[in-house]
């Protein structure tokens, strides 16, 4: 090849990089321009929804733009994780993740048709979100986290504990409370929190990890007791409460919120987007919001936040491992 000829395919090639880099460019300028899609791998109400709204106009008025819910509940949120991995990498498709679905599951499910890591584009988390020990008094009428462990190791594989679903937080964060309290409880997974809790006050199962914002109504109105917090330190919403490392020293169990979009989303209105998420989570209402249901803002730039799920998804297959937990 003659060297005009090489350098002739190389101002081409030089062209079209840059070709390439102003059409992202000029997309990200213009992003957003229609609704932007953020799919819930949870039912309406669920503790994950709950942060949703709370976010959702604050997000839209900054944005100028409509974020529409589209709700994928099943298979512990790997319907709509699924969805979205193949989705379009135009900017306007997202999923709610958490660390059940792009850390749990990676290990708790046999196959996955997309890789919690390599398929997505993370843009920021939201929330950190604590899981509390919680049970129905008329099934375990126990006081705290020591009675409650005496009670069911008197009663091996006879009670059963429920769940948001298989893979989330509330299964995986019990199953390691199993392990370390010496107790035996048969997992029940319900499609979403409210299903659980509805159960839970039923008398279907005695107990569960739930998402401290899904039981503070019952919590208030003595129909659920919360006997300890799976945070490291007492959450400042409800300090009467202990934590579970209080009874079981070193103990811990906590999850996130964040938004990811498919693989291939221009880094450009990632960026733009993480923007967005940053200022809504700097906005004084919204972390006073937040913290009244027990939650705390947790906002990481998408490189963090990358780091976030490659490090949670290496911390839960040791979970995952010792509890022997697993779904097909």
């Amino acid at each position: 090849m003659s060297v005009s000829r090489f350098a002739s395919l190389g101002r081409i090639g030089l062209a079209v990089v840059a070709s390439a880099l102003f059409c992202g460019s000029a997309a990200a300028q213009s992003w957003p321009s229609k609704p932007i899609t953020i799919v819930q791998g949870f039912p309406a109400g669920s503790g994950i929804d709950i942060i949703a709204r709370i976010i959702q106009e604050p997000l839209e008025k900054t944005l100028g733009t409509t974020i529409i819910y589209d709700y994928k509940a099943g298979a512990g949120g790997n319907l709509a994780s699924e969805l979205v991995a193949k989705a379009a990498p135009d900017g306007y498709t997202y999923v709610f993740g958490t660390a059940g679905t792009h850390g749990i599951n990676a290990s708790l499910y046999k196959k996955l048709s997309f890789d919690v890591e390599a398929d997505f584009t993370p843009v920021a988390p939201v929330v950190d979100v604590p899981n509390v020990l919680t049970v129905n008094p008329k099934v375990i009428d126990a006081k705290d986290v020591k009675e409650f462990i005496e009670i069911l190791k008197k009663q091996p594989g006879k009670q059963n504990y429920g769940s948001s679903g298989n893979g989330a937080s509330t299964h995986l964060g019990f199953a390691q409370f199993n392990v370390a309290a010496g107790i035996d409880l048969v997992h029940i997974p319900y499609k979403g929190s409210p299903a659980a809790i509805q159960a839970m006050l039923n008398g279907e199962t005695c107990c569960q990890f739930a998402q401290l914002q899904t039981v503070l109504g019952q919590h208030k109105a003595g129909t659920l007791r919360l006997l300890g917090m799976s945070t490291s330190k007492r959450v400042p919403l409800l300090p009467e409460i202990p934590t579970i490392g209080e009874t079981l020293p070193g103990f811990e169990s906590v999850t996130w919120y964040g938004i990811l979009g498919p693989k291939g989303v221009d880094p450009a209105i990632v960026a733009k987007f993480n923007a967005t998420i940053k200022t809504v989570l700097d906005n004084k209402e919204i972390v006073a919001k937040l913290a009244g249901i027990g939650n705390a803002v947790r906002y990481e730039t998408p490189e963090q936040f990358k780091a976030t799920i490659k490090k949670d998804r290496a911390q839960w297959a040791e979970v995952v491992k010792k509890s022997g937990a697993t779904v097909d």
